[in-house]
């Protein structure tokens, strides 16, 4: 077992060496969107092919992560993290040499796979390094850098994909990971390393195939024969089932079902599941929208795609320093209910782009104060030996709320469009009107999904730091998850 460090990273430093892998792995995401367009129609596929460049990557990163996380709790957090920061580098180096579609999406997959070890395990590095007093502007401070590489990702890929062709996106990469992985290797020690006996990669297939055939049915439910569909809904709930009875009997689970039984957590993951889905037809509708319907170029489209992230960017910190002092169950469903009425606001002002900018401001504040609430509460409930694989649950939920709603937009837009627009009109009025009330009402299906977050949350219950500051308690012990806790101290 290695040995406890000795001394520990200044939280500025931790949070900038964490953050630079946070940054590649949420600007790769973003950088995409607004140049998946433009692929389209270089590559010569439709809008149902080309959404496979951002599946790809989000499944494999929703579908690795768990094992991405065990993998850091028991080789040590920060060796893995550099590991995955290589890899995302090679990785974006092949996407830039794609040439066909197919070629684009299996180098977006290895690509993935480091993205998943660094959001597996740059959670976990911040809450093993940090206290519950500065937790939460640590979180805050990651929700900025993260919204900053999610607003700067349409802009940069909007610039380069529009001057420089869309294979220059994935060249920015390589600096910015070298430079990463540099700081990580100088500034932030090794963790102590959790033993255990053998992966369960069982469970690992299982779930694995869970999620992939889920995000392929739902991305071909409305057009899928009886019986492809009878066989697909056969496999999601064979291999869901047979994921949960491996995993409960399993003496080294990828996800432990005690984690999961744990109320806190599991209702902060299924709350911030159905909330990313929530967002999904902003960040994977609109760059269609703006350039298809309305005829905007891609450096334009950037820059209003910039609007969500930059609001979280300054709403973050606020929002860290609000969840040290406020109930988490309080928080997180005000933020939902502020999200809820952007989008409402956001449908209902299409396709004035002004106001559709103001709804995006008033959305990105409400998902800003429920993800760093969110994110502070559930790692503050979380065991300490399980620190990485709830650090790869708190990603996997925004992932897999990504990866679902991305194939479910996908096919209820399709099935709008042919609705509003029967005769296949590709310009005019009618064709604008027709694409502007598809994605409105695709916006109106998806705040359901919040509606359900809203409640889910409501139920959490508290962390034993809220139930010692609601009952006023002062706890000057060892702080919860430090690293210099005991064993016996573990939840």
């Amino acid at each position: 077992m290695l040995e406890t460090p000795t001394k520990m990273p200044g939280t500025h430093i931790l949070i900038l060496a964490v953050g630079f892998g946070t940054f590649l792995g949420a600007l790769d995401s973003s950088i995409v969107n607004v140049s998946l367009f433009t692929m389209s129609m270089q590559l010569g596929v439709d809008m149902n092919a080309i959404q496979w460049v951002i599946l790809a990557y989000l499944l494999v990163i929703t579908a690795f992560m768990p094992l991405m996380g065990k993998i850091g709790d028991r080789l040590g957090k920060t060796r893995v993290f550099q590991m995955g920061m290589i890899i995302f580098i090679i990785g974006s180096f092949f996407c830039a040499l794609s040439t066909t579609l197919p070629i684009l999406v299996v180098s977006r997959i290895f690509q993935a796979i480091g993205a998943s070890i660094m959001s597996a395990n740059g959670m976990a590095l911040i809450t093993y390094f940090t206290t519950p007093q500065d937790r939460g502007r640590a979180i805050g401070m990651i929700s900025v850098i993260l919204a900053a590489a999610l607003g700067l990702g349409p802009v940069i890929g909007g610039f380069l994909s529009q001057y420089y062709g869309w294979p220059s996106i994935f060249l920015v990469n390589l600096p910015i990971g070298v430079i990463g992985y540099l700081l990580m290797q100088k500034y932030i020690p090794e963790t102590k390393r959790v033993e255990e006996t053998k992966f369960d990669m069982i469970g690992a297939t299982l779930f694995f195939t869970f999620l992939f055939v889920l995000v392929y049915y739902v991305s071909i439910a409305t057009t899928a024969e009886f019986v492809l569909s009878v066989t697909l809904i056969s496999i999601i709930v064979v291999s869901f089932f047979g994921f949960i009875l491996r995993e409960s009997r399993f003496s080294s689970p990828i996800i432990p079902t005690k984690v999961l039984a744990d109320r806190r957590i599991s209702t902060s993951i299924f709350s911030a599941l159905f909330a990313y889905m929530g967002l999904v037809p902003v960040i994977f509708l609109m760059p269609f929208f703006l350039q298809e319907a309305l005829g905007f170029t891609q450096s334009i489209t950037g820059l209003f795609l910039v609007v969500h992230p930059l609001t979280i960017s300054i709403t973050g910190p606020v929002a860290g320093f609000i969840s040290e002092r406020v109930l988490a169950k309080y928080q997180t469903v005000f933020g939902l209910v502020v999200e809820l009425v952007g989008l409402i606001l956001l449908a209902y002002a299409m396709p004035n782009i002004i106001l559709m900018a103001a709804s995006v401001v008033v959305l990105g504040f409400g998902l800003s104060l429920f993800t760093v609430a969110n994110g502070n509460f559930i790692m503050t409930s979380s065991p300490k030996q399980y620190m990485g694989v709830v650090s790869a649950l708190i990603n996997i939920s925004r992932t897999t709320g990504f990866s679902v709603g991305t194939a479910a937009v996908t096919a209820i837009f399709a099935f709008l469009l042919l609705l509003f627009n029967p005769g296949g009109l590709d310009s005019g009025p009618e064709f604008v009107l027709a694409y502007t009330m598809s994605v409105q009402y695709a916006i109106w299906f998806f705040c359901t999904f919040v509606v359900v977050a809203i409640f889910v949350s409501a139920f959490r219950g508290m962390t034993r730091e809220e139930n010692d500051r609601e009952n006023g308690i002062v706890n000057e012990g060892p702080p919860v998850l430090s690293p210099y806790e005991s064993d016996s101290s573990e939840q």
